[in-house]
């Protein structure tokens, strides 16, 4: 289902939509009281939800936030793939050569995870 939000918390202050690098958060209408989420745009990396200043955003049920993302070396082909579909600019290295994540900048979406033709990125979930 996706993650949603709750029309009866929502203020229509549009941080989730500023906060949404994906472009998945939009006003309803044209007098922006509510946001709504497409779930075809939508990747779940829960920074909407993280930034709502009303908890207004639940992720769908069974959810769980990734805990951490990383590069593994030794499968890593530097083909760079990561870092271009990457919208924080965390995935950094040399084409050719194994890329590492700034963990700083990684948000923890999982998008670069996803993406990867050669399994080479690692993701863990919170328990």
């Amino acid at each position: 289902m996706g993650f949603s939000i709750d029309k009866e918390k929502c203020v229509g202050c549009g941080v989730c939509a500023f906060t949404c690098l994906f472009g998945a958060i939009s006003a309803e209408d044209d007098a922006a009281q509510h946001y709504e989420i497409d779930a075809d745009k939508c990747i779940e990396c829960s920074q909407c939800m993280n930034m709502c200043p009303n908890s207004a955003i639940a992720p769908p049920e069974g959810w769980k936030p990734i805990q951490s993302v990383h590069i593994i070396p030794e499968k890593c082909k530097g083909c760079s793939l990561c870092a271009r579909v990457c919208k924080a600019g965390a995935p950094t290295g040399v084409v050719k050569e194994p890329f590492t994540i700034q963990d700083d900048k990684c948000f923890r979406c999982g998008l670069c995870a996803s993406k990867c033709r050669f399994e080479a990125i690692e993701v863990t979930y919170t328990e």
